[in-house]
């Protein structure tokens, strides 16, 4: 179950885990987050001047041992004033996301029922295959539905960040392990 969260935190070493995403590793409140998702204009608010500043920050944890993304921050300097995620207010990835889930079921359904329908029918596949196309379609469908209806209420959650309650970052960071000291 997806969960939605804010905390004020001091979020240091901020480092890139890979080159080609939006995938971070950091400290906040000495403690260590191992994976981190955030846009840019984010991590460069939070490798700004001041990156001791306690700040607000608004957390997504999507679940399933997702990267946990920081939905929204709140700069020390500018109380007013909320930087947030813009990648859940897109039209246009909600709406891909919506159709790449559609095909996706549509087509893992071909693949799954294909055989059992076919073999059921035996040699009159002709009758089989406009019942795996209905089927097919159906849930085709509906995995489109649930999906398109789930970022739905994504968006929506990120848009009322005043009513997240507050949280706890410790089932989502490690605690750091000093590093021995070498010995003279």
């Amino acid at each position: 179950m997806p969960k939605f969260f804010y905390t004020d935190c001091v979020i240091t070493d901020l480092k890139q885990i890979y080159f080609h995403r939006d995938e971070f590793s950091a400290r906040i409140n000495g403690r260590t987050a191992k994976r981190l998702t955030m846009p840019h204009e984010l991590y460069h608010l939070l490798m700004a001047a001041d990156r001791s500043a306690k700040r607000r920050v608004w957390f997504y944890a999507p679940g399933f041992n997702k990267a946990l993304v920081i939905a929204a921050v709140q700069p020390a300097d500018h109380p007013h004033n909320v930087l947030r995620n813009r990648a859940f207010s897109s039209p246009y990835k909600m709406m891909f996301r919506t159709l790449l889930a559609g095909v996706l079921a549509w087509f893992a359904t071909w693949a799954l029922l294909a055989v059992p329908v076919l073999s059921w029918y035996g040699a009159n596949a002709q009758k089989a295959v406009p019942l795996l196309e209905t089927l097919s379609l159906q849930i085709g469908a509906g995995v489109a539905l649930l999906s398109f209806s789930y970022w739905l209420w994504v968006r929506v959650k990120m848009h009322r960040l005043q009513r997240w309650p507050s949280g706890d970052l410790t089932p989502y960071t490690q605690a750091t392990v000093p590093a021995p000291e070498a010995a003279p």
